[in-house]
C-alpha cells in the first residue's frame, strides 16, 4: 500500500510543480524516484514529526501542497497540537499520509499500535479521513485526495497486504459494496475489511445475506448510504482496527440516531476500551482483540439469535 501511495504522489509531482513531499526519516524504492527526480520539493525531516507538521504549514502558507509521510502514530498522536492548530486550524493543504494503522507494526508493541488517533483527527474542524483497504484502492483515493487537496488524513498499511477478491471504483465520500446481501450489513474500513469479507462469508454458510460495505472515507462519510440501510436490515455491524470509541462506529452510530428507521441490532466491533498486553502479527493480535473474521462471525451470530 504504501508504494502504490507514493506512486500516486510522484505521479501528482510530474504535473503539479507545488507539490512537497516530507519524510519522517522512512525510504524504500517510491520515495527515492521522487527524491531523485523532484529533490528541491524532497525533505527528509527525520524522525521529528512534530518539526515536519511545522515545515509543512509553512509551505502551505507560500502555496505549495505538501504530503507529510510517517508511521501513523507518530505522525498523528506524537503532532496532534501541530495537525490541529498549523494546519486544520487555517485550512491548508496538507495531507498526513500514516503507514502502519492498527495493528500493521504488532512486533513492535504499543509504541506503534495505532487504535486511537481516528477519533482525534474526526473531531478537528476541516479534516478529511480516508483509510483505503488494499493497494488499488490506495492509488485510486491518493490521487482524488490530492486533487481535492488538504487538510486530509490517510491511512494506510505497513507494505505486501493483498488485493482484495472483489475491486470496486472508489470514489471519496461513498462507501463501496463489495459483497451484497438483505440480511445485514457489515460496514468496515481500511486492511481489516479483508476480515469483514471472510467474516460474511462463514456468515453466509449459515443461511445469512450479508453486506460488506468498505466505508473507506471516514470523514466526511456516507450518510445517505447508512440511512438507506437503516431500515432495511435485520443489523448493522462495523469492524475497524480501532478503538470502539470515536472511530468508524462511532460515526456510523451518529448517523444511524438520526434516522426514524433504525435497525433492529447494531453492534461496534474494535479494540475494547483496554491497552493490549502483548505482541505479536496483525492477525495475531486482531483474534486476540476478538476482531478476526472468525471471532467476528461468532459474535454476529450470537448477537442475532438472542
Amino acid at each position: 500500500m504504501r508504494f502504490e501511495a507514493v506512486r500516486a504522489i510522484y505521479e501528482n509531482g510530474l504535473k503539479n510543480n507545488s507539490l512537497w513531499f516530507i519524510n519522517g526519516d522512512l525510504g524504500h524504492m517510491k520515495t527515492e524516484e521522487f527524491r531523485r527526480d523532484f529533490g528541491a520539493r524532497y525533505i527528509n525531516g527525520g524522525m521529528s514529526e512534530q518539526n515536519i507538521i511545522g515545515v509543512s504549514a509553512g509551505l502551505a502558507l507560500s502555496g505549495m501542497q505538501v504530503v507529510a509521510y510517517s508511521i501513523v502514530p507518530f505522525i498523528t498522536l506524537r503532532c496532534i497540537e501541530q495537525i490541529k492548530i498549523d494546519i486544520c486550524d487555517q485550512n491548508l493543504n496538507v495531507i498526513v499520509l500514516g503507514v502502519g494503522g492498527g495493528f500493521a507494526y504488532g512486533s513492535a508493541g504499543a509504541t506503534h499500535y495505532s487504535i486511537e488517533e481516528l477519533a482525534m483527527l474526526r473531531a478537528l474542524p476541516n479534516m478529511k479521513i480516508v483509510c483505503p483497504a488494499d493497494p488499488p484502492e490506495t492509488y485510486s483515493l491518493m490521487k482524488q485526495v490530492l486533487e481535492l487537496g488538504g487538510p486530509a488524513y490517510v491511512r494506510i498499511g505497513r507494505g505486501k497486504e493483498p488485493n482484495l477478491p472483489v475491486q470496486i471504483p472508489a470514489a471519496l465520500g461513498k462507501a463501496s459494496v463489495l459483497r451484497e446481501g438483505g440480511d445485514i450489513t457489515i460496514v468496515s474500513q481500511g486492511t481489516i475489511v479483508s476480515e469483514a469479507l471472510r467474516a460474511a462469508e462463514i456468515l453466509s454458510a449459515e443461511g445469512l445475506e450479508v453486506e460488506v460495505a468498505n466505508m473507506h472515507t471516514l470523514k466526511p462519510i456516507d450518510r445517505e448510504f447508512l440511512l438507506d440501510r437503516a431500515g432495511k436490515r435485520r443489523g448493522i455491524f462495523t469492524l475497524e482496527e480501532h478503538s470502539v470509541i470515536g472511530g468508524l462506529g462511532s460515526a456510523v452510530a451518529e448517523v444511524l440516531m438520526d434516522s426514524d428507521n433504525r435497525p433492529k441490532k447494531f453492534h461496534s466491533f474494535g479494540v475494547d476500551d483496554f491497552w493490549p498486553e502483548t505482541v505479536g502479527s496483525q492477525q495475531y493480535l486482531r483474534d486476540v482483540c476478538n476482531i478476526s473474521a472468525e471471532k467476528v462471525a461468532g459474535s454476529i451470530s450470537r448477537i442475532l439469535a438472542a
